[in-house]
């Protein structure tokens, strides 16, 4: 039996469930609300509302926001025959998931990221830092390729429920848009503050029954801050905090979600860290990206409302947003601010959590993050997980499918819900 002590207890206020954020600039011409088809209903996202809403203004403006000049080279876009903007995001994406009837082996490939292929098929990465990956005294088995993870089965990639989802993106407010292509075909990302098996001949990932919360610590970094370039501080009306998305200061969270827990609290004491970075130009006509992932938790039920919990942050640095986009109300992703969102659909004995190790522990569902971007502009991504108070109770990411979205995402479109 593993024991810990409770050092701190972190009371987090029930929150309206309000996820999402806003961006300065984003395409006029789509505002629409989006889920994913081909999955099964429960796994469907549509974005909260939440944050600012973004200029509406039709005014053409160049790069740095003012309007258009005589000086037309940097600011001209490509337009259909109706005078709308043509979207270059890829009709469909080239399958870098696996490699000599294998599993790929690079962890960027396997959300989708670097694979050989024209530019009209794929999405190209630079400034790739893998940690533990990058890192010599990282763990190895603290991530792992798979095509599936646990025994559930499911509407996804072979049959199982966490397992690339093949489904496209539509926009529900409006069915006539085009729908966003999958990025994957049979790989996903796992990600762990633990320690994992190894993948079977198959591709699959199995664990044994409730070993979760045993499998920590690992070997990687405990107790130094968070990974550059996230800041805690309050990045929203210009550095002063208190208008969440809008007037972002461009270096610290302009969300306001990761100040109260992290600096008031003192909350973050981060353990077994790993994070992975990488900067992204969107095309012309993109104004947005998206991704899926999931979270386990090894901490649920026992450690709910105490300073063990565990976290993953997606932080985005762009001058369309910087700040975190993986929160939960005023408060960053974590055990105890999901349960208080009802984000965890599969607890205790649901069979959902066969073969992951958390059984008798907790699980959301596959779920959607969606970020702003605007055609050009390089944004950098660093996503983030920890273990939180100390090194115990391992907690698990399933990260998949990064692609781009035409049209988008302003105020509570973006983010991600439960």
């Amino acid at each position: 039996m593993v024991e810990r002590w409770v050092v701190a207890r972190v009371s987090l206020p029930c929150l309206a469930l309000c996820l999402g954020v806003g961006c300065r600039q984003f395409n006029p011409d789509f505002d629409r609300g989006q889920t994913e088809i081909g999955d099964e209903g429960t796994d469907d996202e549509v974005g909260a509302d939440i944050g600012s809403e973004g200029p509406t203004s039709e005014t053409d403006t160049t790069e740095t926001g003012s309007p258009d000049t005589e000086d037309t080279e940097d600011t001209e876009t490509d337009t259909t025959e109706t005078g709308e903007e043509l979207c270059e995001a890829p009709a469909a994406y080239v399958d870098c998931d696996t490699v000599n009837q294998g599993l790929v082996a690079d962890p960027f490939l396997a959300i989708g990221l670097n694979c050989l292929g024209p530019d009209d098929q794929t999405i190209q990465a630079e400034g790739l830092v893998f940690s533990p990956g990058n890192d010599p005294l990282g763990d190895p088995d603290s991530w792992r390729i798979v095509e599936s993870f646990g025994e559930a089965e499911g509407d996804n990639h072979g049959g199982k429920r966490w397992a690339a989802r093949e489904g496209k993106f539509v926009g529900s407010a409006d069915p006539g848009l085009d729908a966003v292509p999958p990025n994957t075909s049979s790989a996903i990302l796992v990600l762990t503050t633990g320690k994992l098996q190894d993948v079977d001949a198959e591709g699959a990932l199995y664990e044994e029954f409730n070993a979760q919360p045993g499998l920590g610590p690992n070997s990687n970094v405990d107790l130094v801050p968070e990974p550059e370039p996230i800041s805690p501080e309050l990045g929203s009306n210009d550095g002063m905090g208190g208008t969440p998305f809008q007037d972002c200061d461009g270096v610290n969270d302009c969300s306001d979600s990761l100040y109260q827990t992290w600096v008031v609290d003192d909350n973050a004491n981060f353990h077994d860290q790993l994070f992975m970075r990488f900067t992204v130009t969107p095309p012309e006509g993109v104004y947005g990206y998206l991704f899926d992932f999931a979270f386990f938790s090894s901490e649920h039920p026992t450690y709910l409302d105490t300073a063990f919990n565990d976290t993953f942050v997606a932080w985005s640095s762009s001058e369309s947003y910087t700040g975190n986009l993986t929160f939960v109300g005023q408060a960053p992703l974590s055990t105890t601010a999901l349960e208080q969102q009802g984000a965890f659909q599969f607890v205790g004995e649901s069979p959902a959590l066969a073969g992951t190790g958390f059984e008798t522990h907790a699980a959301t569902p596959w779920l959607l993050a969606r970020g702003p971007a605007t055609p050009g502009e390089p944004v950098q991504l660093t996503l983030f997980l920890a273990d939180v108070g100390d090194a115990l109770f391992a907690s698990v990411v399933l990260l998949d499918n990064f692609r781009w979205d035409c049209g988008g995402c302003v105020g509570g479109g973006c983010g991600f819900n439960p």
